[in-house]
């Protein structure tokens, strides 16, 4: 039995359980949003990729790991399993928060499981050499079809093509290079093609905590000026977010947020107190509209309510 894939199986279950039983609590603790990632909370990034959005969503994750997990731990072992997996689910995390929406949430360990499929078509192009020769063993021919459909349903409505290509390419390379050492055939090629991933993955989790070239980045500094009672630099980071991109909808609504919350702050601090201000963050517990509602610009609903903001599937 693979006992590194079956642990990696046995802990997403068992969180997917416990966030059952919480009613979501852990789920919106763990999943990973632009905005939250950008405010200061950068664990985001890894916790993501350990909780799912519904039953559905775990079993699927969950079988696709277990039989992709046991082909990779076979092949090389528990350690490279464990590692292409936990470099996987950061590049698939990475890439995504980086780019997507950034009140879109995250969620899913798929990322990952698209790096334990990478890292077998890696083995089968070591052992063949090219893709046509891919295309000569079954096996390979029927991972190949899988692939396509993947790629098919990573472009469907609240599936993140972005997570599943961002762990996706480092299994490859991983998968690569884990053969060619296993075959005692490893050359300067293959290492500085790993370490390069390894280095692109941490580039991009750097992005993704500071993005610079977004208008988030700023207002998500603006916030925590106001937060600090520091006005006068809040309203200089405001500003500066608004001469930045921010075409995407959580970029706008970010904006509107903070813009509303300092006219009406200043002539009603009471209301437009601290609490309105962090309305857009990610509240464990969802968000009271009933007292929310009237004090400030409230995109983010509570996960409950018809009209929240789907999570994607993403690292999935």
């Amino acid at each position: 039995m693979p006992p590194a894939t079956l642990t990696l199986v046995a802990l997403n279950v068992a969180i997917s359980i416990a966030d059952i039983i919480s009613g979501g609590v852990i789920e919106r603790i763990g999943w990973a949003r632009g905005i939250d990632v950008q405010y200061g909370e950068y664990w985001r990034l890894f916790s993501c990729g350990w909780v799912h959005g519904s039953i559905l969503h775990i079993a699927f994750n969950a079988y696709g790991i277990y039989v992709l997990g046991s082909i990779v731990e076979r092949l090389h072992g528990w350690r490279p399993t464990v590692i292409i997996y936990l470099i996987s689910l950061m590049g698939g995390s990475a890439l995504a928060i980086a780019f997507m929406d950034p009140a879109i949430p995250l969620v899913g360990a798929s990322g990952a499981a698209y790096g334990l499929f990478g890292a077998i078509l890696g083995f089968f192009y070591v052992k063949t050499g090219s893709i046509k020769g891919l295309l000569q063993i079954p096996a390979a021919r029927m991972l190949l079809i899988w692939l396509a459909f993947g790629a098919y349903m990573s472009t469907r409505p609240g599936v993140s093509l972005l997570g599943h290509l961002g762990g996706f390419v480092p299994g490859v390379i991983l998968g690569m290079f884990f053969e060619h050492k296993y075959k005692r055939e490893l050359d300067l090629y293959n290492s500085l093609a790993a370490a390069l991933v390894c280095v692109a993955i941490a580039g991009l989790t750097a992005f993704a905590c500071a993005p610079f070239t977004r208008s988030t980045w700023y207002a998500t500094r603006a916030l925590h000026a106001y937060e600090d009672g520091d006005l006068k630099r809040g309203d200089e980071l405001l500003e500066q977010a608004k001469t930045h991109n921010h075409t995407r909808s959580g970029e706008v609504a970010l904006l509107t947020h903070l813009t509303v919350w300092r006219e009406y702050h200043a002539v009603n601090p009471k209301s437009y107190d601290t609490d309105a201000l962090r309305l857009p963050l990610t509240h464990a517990n969802g968000i009271d509209l009933a007292e929310a509602e009237g004090r400030a610009f409230d995109f983010l609903r509570d996960p409950n309510t018809p009209e929240s903001l789907e999570p994607a599937d993403a690292d999935d």
